[in-house]
């Protein structure tokens, strides 16, 4: 009888155990992806870059913004000119279900350089904050890089840049507004 009985009380919590809610696949897109899908489409962007105390440099980019690997990953790629030559940056950005935190990779064509950066966003869901790593092209040494995604609206958002430990230098400011459609 007591054979009998562990043997209900075990299948009973087995079969407990089976109808509790399925674990999320952490190798799909979920819901902070979705948090992203604001800053898809086309942009144009303002870039300012200080050049001295209390003295920056504004110029012009635009930036097309696709999702691409069935969702992953929210692809940004800038086109402009910098000293008269043609510059190329391309910005990865997404969730790393497995970590927690949202990742971006960054690569510009005017160096070889890969910027990397992990973070979280904050508790209204308007503000993205990533550590990492990037060399400075002044000094060719690796420096400390925070990038701060804000989203102003539907229409409108600001990538920043700091440099440095300690007593951050704000490296460029770019400030994005929709394409309107034509």
């Amino acid at each position: 009888m007591r054979v009998v009985v562990l043997c209900g009380v075990l299948t009973w919590c087995a079969g407990g155990q089976a109808q509790e809610k399925p674990k999320a696949d952490l190798n799909v897109p979920g819901e902070e992806h979705r948090k992203l899908d604001v800053l898809a489409g086309a942009w144009n962007v303002t870039v300012k870059f200080p050049v001295g105390p209390g003295k920056e440099i504004e110029g012009k980019s635009s930036c097309e913004a696709k999702w691409v690997m069935d969702g992953r990953f929210l692809r940004q790629e800038y086109s402009s000119s910098f000293a008269g030559k043609p510059l190329t940056v391309v910005r990865y950005l997404g969730f790393d279900r497995h970590k927690g935190k949202f990742v971006e990779v960054h690569f510009e064509s005017s160096h070889t350089d890969v910027m990397h950066s992990e973070g979280a966003i904050s508790r209204d869901g308007a503000t993205i904050t990533s550590q990492g790593t990037h060399i400075d092209v002044a000094t060719g040494r690796e420096v400390k890089v925070r990038s701060v995604t804000t989203m102003l609206d539907k229409d409108a958002f600001r990538l920043e840049l700091f440099y440095g430990e300690g007593k951050e230098a704000k490296a460029v400011t770019l400030t994005h507004k929709r394409k309107q459609a034509q």
